[in-house]
């Protein structure tokens, strides 16, 4: 992976505290409480949405996303 500035990673743990060490994230955007609202409900079809830590953040430079984490 490339990485241009460091805010870009979303993994980067100073900028993202939300994001976990030993977890897997499903990190998708979503300008608006509707696309927020929108992709919950679209998860909830697929998945079992309580086994999932459910959250949004601010990306630095791409806006906000709705975060998915499950602990490894």
């Amino acid at each position: 992976m490339t990485e241009v500035k460091a805010e870009g990673n979303i993994l980067n743990s100073e900028k993202y505290p939300d994001i976990k060490d030993n977890t897997i994230n499903l990190a998708i955007p979503c300008h608006t409480d509707e696309e927020e609202k929108q992709t919950i409900d679209s998860f909830k079809s697929v998945c079992n949405i309580d086994q999932f830590n459910q959250f949004r953040i601010k990306h630095h430079l791409n806006g906000y996303f709705t975060v998915f984490q499950q602990k490894l």
